[in-house]
């Protein structure tokens, strides 16, 4: 898969590479198949005298042999390939004594960490006495997102406060990956909301082949990456993985209040929490209140959804089959099952997918007010699938999304217009109201200004403003 966005990060990395003076020691982390090793291997490019090393699980002695050979070839120093460093305490030496301007990536910097535990330590010591002195740039990186942060920015570690920059990377935004699936708007949505911005995930895919035959293909199937990849992604990343797998298998499973899932788990309140923020941590799973909540850290309204969109779909599709999926009835199962499912997953699905296109991708022009806040909202009398607020809370925008394969008739603006005034947490705002259609509307409508119908079955929304009247 081509190289996606990523223009800003791409940005960061090259300024402090090439503008800045004097040393440097730049922290680039993110979960795994996130594109870190992509980006950084762009970002070296043309920049004289950079070294990059990724580390491996092995001995400290065949890293740094690696490691020197590696040096010896971008910093022509040949000596190293006969002599290898020997000692942790031989490379920061070395490191110490390199005059002018150098770079030295470290990817898979926990790896390193594993081999020789006390290097943290070492490195600020020698950081703090020659290093922090020198034209050295160094970019440590790391996929153990809870390893990076305790490393450099926990008080309690040597590293802390030595970091020149750092870098966290995300997910691609879903309006960007158009760019590599040159699919019609609504099966990009579609694609975003199965697979998510995962890098790593979507070069698994084939853009020749329909959603629908990437899902049967390159997830259900047995012996396929993706097929594997979330017992794969919960082995390396944690230390109890089958803990988590069943936290996110119940949550998946549709219980999402934090009672139900501390009783289908059998963990109480204190171990529940712990596993809980782990898993936020890396990006996995998030607390949802309604957007409506001043104070959502607050808020007892709160609902736990799996964040990531591709462990989302891979328990849906994948968890509750693999008897029969290992058994090699992968088209029977799909058939049967997932086929006839898929329309009701995506048109909940897509409810995310659609909240970043209007907050910060190619429909916020639809939207009459820079977004401040965006969410669902819920409550015992009613639900609606997108809202936005401005930043002082005056304005709404509330969205109705219908994301079936019929049209739907414009009247349902009036039945949202009937809807949001009797929520009292609407009360005095001004709103926009909006319905959301995948497959078009029956008939046209006379439409004021605060009303809007975004069509999905034309042109792409936003290229006429997103509205029809």
């Amino acid at each position: 898969m081509e190289f996606l966005d990523r223009e800003s990060e791409l940005a960061t990395l090259r300024e402090h590479l090439l503008a800045r003076p004097g040393a440097g020691l730049f922290v680039l982390y993110g979960r795994r198949r996130i594109g870190k090793t992509e980006l950084l291997r762009r970002a070296l490019e043309g920049v004289p005298r950079a070294a990059y090393h990724v580390a491996t699980h092995s001995t400290l002695a065949e890293e740094l042999r690696r490691l020197s050979a590696t040096l010896a070839r971008a910093w022509s120093v040949p000596l190293l390939a006969a002599q290898p460093l020997a000692s942790a305490e031989a490379l920061l030496a070395f490191l110490s004594a390199v005059e002018g301007r150098a770079v030295l990536a470290l990817d898979e910097f926990p790896y390193l960490v594993e081999s020789c535990p006390e290097l943290p330590g070492l490195l600020q010591a020698c950081w703090d006495e020659t290093l922090a002195h020198r034209d050295l740039k160094l970019i440590v990186c790391g996929s153990s997102i809870a390893m990076m942060e305790r490393t450099f920015f926990s008080p309690r570690n040597p590293l802390f406060g030595r970091r020149t920059g750092q870098l966290r990377l995300g997910p691609l935004a879903p309006h960007h990956l158009g760019e590599a699936f040159p699919w019609q708007l609504p099966e990009v949505v579609e694609l975003a909301a199965l697979f998510g911005g995962v890098p790593g995930y979507l070069a698994r895919l084939d853009p020749a082949l329909s959603l629908g035959e990437n899902l049967r293909q390159r997830v259900l199937a047995v012996g396929e990456p993706l097929y594997e990849e979330v017992p794969f992604l919960l082995r390396e990343e944690l230390r109890e993985p089958r803990v988590y797998y069943a936290i996110l298998a119940t949550i998946a499973g549709g219980a999402q209040k934090f009672g139900e899932i501390s009783s289908k788990v059998g963990l109480d309140r204190a171990n529940l929490n712990r596993y809980l923020a782990t898993l936020a941590e890396l990006g996995l799973l998030e607390r949802e209140v309604p957007v409506t909540e001043r104070h959502p850290e607050k808020s007892r309204k709160g609902l736990y959804r799996i964040a990531d969109p591709f462990i989302t779909t891979w328990f849906a599709f994948v968890h509750p089959h693999r008897d029969r999926l290992e058994r090699g009835e992968v088209d029977e199962v799909w058939r049967t099952t997932i086929q006839p499912a898929l329309p009701a997953y995506l048109s909940r699905a897509v409810e995310k997918v659609l909240q970043s296109l209007f907050t910060s991708g190619p429909l916020a022009a639809v939207v009459p007010f820079s977004v401040g806040a965006a969410g669902r909202y819920w409550s015992p009398t009613a639900e609606f699938d997108l809202v936005l607020f401005d930043q002082e809370r005056r304005r709404a925008f509330v969205a109705e999304v219908k994301w079936g394969g019929r049209p739907v008739a414009p009247g349902l603006l009036a039945d949202l217009r009937r809807r949001v005034a009797g929520e009292a947490a609407f009360a005095g705002l001004g709103v926009t109201y909006a319905v959301i259609s995948r497959a078009g509307f029956t008939g046209p409508e006379v439409l004021d200004d605060s009303e809007r119908l975004i069509d999905f079955s034309g042109p792409p929304a936003g290229s006429d403003g997103g509205r029809r009247s």
